[in-house]
């Protein structure tokens, strides 16, 4: 993917609810693929627009895609977008919230995030100010090639998340940290008040922002997150995670949820284990909420579709684990 994958200009963030599943779920000459096929553009359409017409605030939202870097020997290009309110002004002084997605191994080009993050931005009871949301890219997917490339994802994944011979990876902190900056960087956005929510593989950095110690960073959220083997990584204590004195630690560490069904596969109760373990010692207020009779994905009412039984919706744990979620960001955002 080339540098036009970014955008200077604006276009609607509701703009994907008028285009036909088949145009979605393949790749074309103006757009990433943004659905794994037409069953699962349908679901996302018909989700997305059911929440758009329940709004009690009929806010709008706009969205571009933003191509950014991250700091590594190859310059690693990173394909993102950026979601906020219409009616936000380059030149409004007030600060508002940011928030950073992290995609499943579908990869950033996810139409299942744009309405996530639409959705957030329109939140008036949540964010009265609006909010500036960053879908972040991990893997460096601008065509939505993870959607079929699969031996290209998993390469890619390795190479970011099976951690060196000291327990560290690198790689994927730089690529966070990028996602950090570019959020930061947006007008408008209180650099001291960032939350970030993870999906499947957004488990990953979702703990190693935990372990990055970013004092700017509230709220941790992760969602059938997965922590396949985070026991190589390094130990990193409340105690020696940096210089900071034990009091700023204590104020700075961001709490954590995450949100698991009992019946998924892909996350192993040692896993689990392991990562929520290492949320605490941190120094995280870290909270599980176990769904009983959830499996995969349930959060993403496509994955009804999925023909793996591995997958499926729940509405209701979708539905309690969002609410606490909003809590969360609630008392610790604003």
């Amino acid at each position: 993917m080339t540098s036009s994958f970014s955008s200077s200009s604006w276009d609607s963030g509701t703009g994907i609810l008028s285009l036909a599943p088949s145009d979605l779920s393949k790749p074309s000459s103006t757009g990433p693929q943004l659905a794994k096929d037409v069953d699962y553009a349908e679901a996302i359409l018909k989700a997305w627009t059911s929440d758009a017409n329940e709004r009690t605030a009929k806010q709008l939202s706009t969205c571009r895609n933003i191509e950014y870097k991250c700091n590594n020997k190859d310059d690693t290009s990173l394909y993102g977008c950026i979601y906020r309110r219409s009616h936000f002004m380059e030149g409004n002084a007030s600060s508002i919230p940011g928030l950073i997605l992290f995609h499943t191994g579908a990869g950033p080009q996810d139409m299942f995030l744009r309405w996530k993050a639409d959705s957030l931005v329109n939140d008036k009871e949540l964010f009265p100010n609006g909010c500036v949301v960053l879908i972040a890219d991990i893997i460096g997917d601008g065509e939505g090639w993870a959607w079929t490339d699969r031996l290209r994802y998993e390469t890619v994944r390795k190479s970011i998340l099976v951690p060196d011979e000291k327990g560290e990876r690198n790689e994927l902190k730089c690529r966070i940290q990028a996602a950090i900056d570019t959020l930061s960087a947006q007008p408008g956005v209180d650099a001291k008040q960032i939350a970030a929510l993870g999906f499947c593989m957004g488990g990953h950095p979702i703990l190693e922002l935990a372990r990055m110690n970013v004092p700017s960073v509230k709220v941790l959220v992760t969602y059938h997150g997965v922590f396949d083997g985070v026991d190589r990584l390094s130990h990193v204590s409340s105690n020696g995670a940096s210089s900071t004195s034990d009091d700023e630690l204590t104020t700075t560490k961001p709490s954590v949820l995450v949100c698991t069904g009992e019946d998924d596969p892909f996350v192993g109760k040692q896993d689990l284990a392991v990562a929520t373990s290492m949320f605490n010692d941190i120094g995280c207020n870290c909270r599980v909420m176990s769904f009983q009779n959830t499996r995969h994905g349930f959060t993403n009412p496509a994955q009804d579709y999925n023909p793996s039984d591995a997958f499926a919706f729940n509405e209701d744990s979708y539905s309690k684990s969002w609410s606490d979620t909003r809590d969360l960001l609630k008392r610790h955002l604003n």
